[in-house]
Formats: C-alpha cells, sequence, structure tokens
C-alpha cells in the first residue's frame, strides 16, 4: 500500500514538472498567460555547471579559500583531487594523493607520510604509509649526547722525536775498523 503512495506522487510531481513543457508545445496563445521573464527561463532555460560562468567556482570570495577550477563543467578544488591535481585533467598515479596540487606518493614521502602535511619524526621513515614502520627504536634519549671531545681539550702537538736534532745515519756499509800499521806487522 504504501510502495503505491509513493508512486503515485512521483507521477504527480513528474507531471506538474512537464506541464509547462506541454502548455508550450499546445500553442501560441498561451505564452500571453506568463511573464516575460517565465517565458525565457522555460524556453531557454539556464545552462547548468561552470562552463559559461567559471566565477561562480570561487564561492563569491576574492580571493577564494580554496582554489577551485571549472573542469569538465563542475567546480573542482584542485588543491585536492587526484582526477584534477594543479589544473583540469592532471590525474595522479594510482595510490598517490593530491596535496597542495602536486602528486604524492604518501607512502613513502616523510613529509607526507599517510595524508597530506603528515610529518615523520627526524631519523624514522615513511614506509607503507606508516613513520617509523619495521624499525628499531631510536636510541634513548634521542637524540643520542654527543661524543665527548679528547682530554686534555685542545690536544697537545706531536712531540717532536727524541734525541733532537736526529743524528746523522751511519755509513753503509760499515767500514772495517782501522788497525795501526805497527800492530799489523808484528802478528805476521
Amino acid at each position: 500500500m504504501r510502495i503505491l503512495d509513493e508512486a503515485r506522487i512521483i507521477i504527480a510531481v513528474s507531471i506538474l514538472q512537464l506541464l509547462p513543457l506541454i502548455i508550450v508545445a499546445v500553442g501560441e496563445d498561451t505564452k500571453n498567460l506568463w511573464s516575460p521573464w517565465l517565458r525565457t527561463v522555460i524556453i531557454n532555460p539556464r545552462a547548468t555547471g561552470c562552463w559559461n560562468r567559471p566565477w561562480i567556482c570561487n564561492e563569491g570570495k576574492f580571493p577564494p579559500r580554496v582554489k577551485k577550477l571549472c573542469c569538465r563543467n563542475q567546480c573542482v578544488d584542485v588543491t585536492s583531487d587526484v582526477y584534477n591535481c594543479g589544473l583540469c585533467g592532471i590525474r595522479c598515479p594510482f595510490t598517490w594523493k593530491c596535496c597542495g596540487g602536486i602528486c604524492i606518493n604518501t607512502n613513502r614521502n616523510p613529509f607526507h607520510c599517510g595524508q597530506c602535511e603528515h610529518k615523520c619524526p627526524i631519523g624514522s621513515f615513511c614506509a607503507y604509509g606508516m613513520c617509523g614502520y619495521a624499525q628499531p627504536l631510536p636510541p634513548f634519549p634521542f637524540p643520542p649526547k654527543p661524543p665527548k671531545p679528547p682530554f686534555p681539550f685542545p690536544p697537545k702537538p706531536p712531540k717532536p722525536p727524541f734525541p733532537f736534532p736526529p743524528k746523522p745515519p751511519k755509513p753503509f756499509p760499515p767500514h772495517p775498523p782501522k788497525v795501526p800499521p805497527a800492530t799489523a806487522m808484528a802478528t805476521s
């Protein structure tokens, strides 16, 4: 019973919507019944969409709060639409997102990890849209303390070799010891 009532209402509404068109088709004498504005609207209805009126995408704000352009006769936010990223018709690859009018792989980018403008902490990577996925925890406290400087600071310069200045090198090959000539004859 309820379905029949809904069907009757839909039929009545559709007949009321088509009635002005039926009356226009009947003849010329019915045009005198309407005002000039109503005649122009019924005979030449206003175009829908934004092709002929691209300024309606700004929503009456100047400068517009969100950058919208008329793409395929629809107002589109080109800062976040993956099918019109930055300009009409620029489509982001599968699994990428449009962040500020630029196609970004949010599965790998540490500045847009998982979603636009989600930054990973310093030292962690973005994998599968998650910061630090399957990474060991950073050392505690983070960041680690810097290494201590050598003691004493500043370091002393290296010491010169001892004795200073070094002795001249010995001749090579070494010469046999000199024997006085008198002792050389006595032995023979």
